[in-house]
């Protein structure tokens, strides 16, 4: 898939343990930010259709307990989480539009469900919707135009980073580099929004490299995992078999692509969490928790052994 998304956390429900009670709260921020209460038609119809099946809120709730290790209140850590997930969503509901993927996390994707311009307008709103929740930090506000600033960087980075999967795949096969960078570019800019701008409204403009490299190279491995998981659909899709970071391992010789690609996964989780830990206030601690998860899973997958 060339969608931000993983089976790895995005298909639990948002009332698994533990963190039924956080996913209830971001799940509320989410709709009051997405919906109007005088409107009715097919928009809020879908914006219901698609939040039913809501995923695991990665990226907010690494958002929210960065948010929180640096002192920011509970209300304002929400909406800072929730930005990045409103746009991770809206890629989300896009992507399928592109791929014509019919189904997105157990059911029916929401073009497939109305058609495809509702499903564009819908990410649009979703998009807007992540600007708009901006206004719900005014304690912060001398600080909101370089959130704004670094919310547009991200989103710019994304676009391109998917422009640059598509252009991978109307080539010549890429190399396992190329398909590592261009993973990393699809999927790292909002995972880096979900550290980055918690510390920006508290003024650590100073750790946000190491944030930034931390979430890059989580998200790296977070598509790698994708990768795997999805190996044999994507192998009977031209597009996204080019793309496939197993498929470019194979193709450049390596007779044990999965022991490599667990040797890969765990040096780059392993720099993950030696970055996130030099974040100011424990803030990376999320971050870190996160990173061993995605290892055991990488393991489990990959036949290896901890």
């Amino acid at each position: 898939m060339t969608g931000l998304t993983s089976p790895i956390v995005e298909r639990h429900s948002v009332e698994d343990a533990p963190y039924a009670s956080l996913n209830h709260d971001i799940h509320t921020t989410l709709t009051q930010a997405l919906k109007d209460d005088d409107r009715q038609g097919m928009i809020r119809d879908a914006i219901n259709h698609h939040l039913t099946a809501a995923g695991g809120y990665l990226r907010a709730r690494l958002g929210y307990h960065t948010g929180r290790a640096l002192g920011i209140a509970h209300e304002q850590a929400l909406i800072c989480a929730c930005i990045s997930e409103l746009l991770h969503n809206a890629s989300l509901i896009h992507d399928d539009v592109l791929d014509h993927d019919s189904m997105r996390r157990g059911q029916r994707s929401v073009w497939r469900v109305w058609n495809e311009g509702v499903a564009i307008c819908l990410g649009d709103l979703f998009i807007s919707a992540a600007y708009g929740l901006m206004s719900g930090l005014s304690p912060h506000a001398e600080r909101l135009p370089v959130l704004l600033s670094c919310v547009h960087h991200h989103v710019q980075t994304t676009i391109h980073g998917q422009a640059e999967c598509f252009s991978l795949a109307m080539g010549p096969e890429p190399d396992f580099e190329q398909c590592s960078q261009a993973a990393c570019g699809k999927s790292g800019p909002l995972f880096a929004l979900s550290l980055e701008a918690p510390l920006l409204l508290t003024g650590h403009d100073s750790a946000i490299p190491n944030a930034r490299e931390a979430a890059l190279t989580f998200a790296t491995i977070y598509q790698l995992i994708d990768d795997i998981e999805d190996f044999d659909s994507d192998m009977t899709d031209q597009q996204q078999g080019a793309c496939n970071m197993l498929h470019a391992l194979g193709n450049r010789g390596d007779t044990t692509p999965m022991a490599s690609a667990l040797d890969y996964g765990r040096h780059q989780l392993g720099r993950t969490r030696q970055l996130a830990d030099t974040l100011p206030d424990g803030c990376g601690q999320a971050l870190i928790e996160e990173a061993y998860r995605l290892e055991d899973k990488l393991i489990s997958l990959t036949g290896g052994r901890s």
